[in-house]
């Protein structure tokens, strides 16, 4: 009965420091969890001053502090692109939407590695720059590919004439 006793705390402590590595292994920010699927069912943050929209994966706050984290399916040996850049636009957005918290950073998260991704006056130009870029093409977009996957996966495959998910009108690459 007494090693009853002794093993149950034993055991509580033992997952204890298991669940603190494994948030430092994958960096989740500490603090009070504000925004994420579970709190807001899905809520799209929006900056009218910018006209951008998004839906971060988790937002933490800690004082003044709010740090945005994004889960990224895959591995990546460097945060992608695309993926800077949509933590780029949560920067603004947040910025905008919480004008008296302080933004340093946002986490990208790909399988086992983790980024900080800081936010940089740099980035923001280059979100910006590629916003209005994005606002000023009234142009149709082609696709550039074959993939009923990549159409599948699409969040404008249910508007999109080129459409292969679901059969689309055109099976092949527009030229």
């Amino acid at each position: 009965m007494q090693f009853l006793l002794f093993l149950i705390p034993l055991a509580i402590l033992v997952i204890l420091l298991v669940a603190s590595r494994k948030r430092r292994s994958y960096r989740i920010p500490r603090g009070k969890k504000i925004y994420g699927d579970m709190l807001t069912k899905g809520k799209v943050l929006k900056s009218d001053r910018y006209m951008l929209s998004g839906k971060p994966d988790m937002i933490t706050r800690k004082g003044r502090a709010i740090i945005p984290y994004e889960y990224k399916s895959g591995h990546a040996n460097e945060p992608r692109t695309g993926h800077l850049l949509q933590m780029g636009a949560y920067f603004i957005i947040l910025g905008d939407l919480y004008p008296k918290s302080v933004i340093r950073y946002g986490i990208l998260k790909y399988g086992d590695s983790a980024f900080r991704i800081e936010n940089s006056q740099g980035l923001r130009n280059r979100v910006l720059s590629i916003a209005d870029e994005i606002r000023g093409n009234h142009e149709i977009p082609v696709r550039n590919h074959d993939s009923r996957v990549r159409c599948f996966r699409c969040p404008y495959k249910e508007v999109c004439s080129q459409n292969l998910a679901y059969g689309g009108r055109n099976s092949s690459i527009s030229k």
